[in-house]
């Protein structure tokens, strides 16, 4: 049977790798918002995919306000 510090060390190795994931995507994703806002900046045209990318972040924000929401009501 484990012992209760093997068990949690091993949960956190387990989040930690989860955060180290969710910063990598972060990353990424600060990387496009970068190369789209230089388009905008130079007034480039956007590709489908930028205006369906910008569509999607904009989905995200309301969602994460209506997860904030519900994380501060409970």
């Amino acid at each position: 049977m484990k012992s209760t510090q093997l068990i949690l060390e091993e949960a956190h190795d387990h989040k930690l790798i989860e955060i180290q994931r969710e910063q990598n995507k972060l990353k990424k994703l600060q990387g496009d918002l970068a190369n789209l806002n230089a388009k905008m900046d130079g007034k480039e045209s956007l590709s489908q995919e930028d205006t369906k990318f910008i569509g999607e972040l904009g989905w995200l924000a309301a969602l994460s306000v209506a997860v904030a929401t519900v994380a501060v009501s409970i």
